[in-house]
């Protein structure tokens, strides 16, 4: 092997080694935004249980008030 072809394969080792590197941090970047984004998705999903829920409680507050009224209403034409 001559002193050219010995230089050229120890470039190509470091740039293997500088290419692994590179992967193993992408990998790493992308197991992080992997994980941010599954954060995020929850705390959406758990926002909009909550919106879900509130919902559900201001249909009943509204029915439980219509309620209300016509029993008012009533009592106002029985006794009025």
């Amino acid at each position: 092997m001559t002193y050219e072809g010995m230089f050229e394969e120890i470039e190509a080792l470091d740039e293997v080694k500088k290419l692994k590197q590179q992967l193993k941090k992408l990998k790493a970047d992308k197991a992080r935004g992997d994980a941010d984004l599954e954060k995020t998705i929850d705390i959406l999903e758990t926002d909009n249980s909550i919106k879900d829920y509130e919902i559900t409680q201001l249909k009943e507050t509204i029915d439980m008030l219509k309620k209300q009224k016509k029993i008012l209403q009533d009592s106002i034409r029985k006794h009025g």
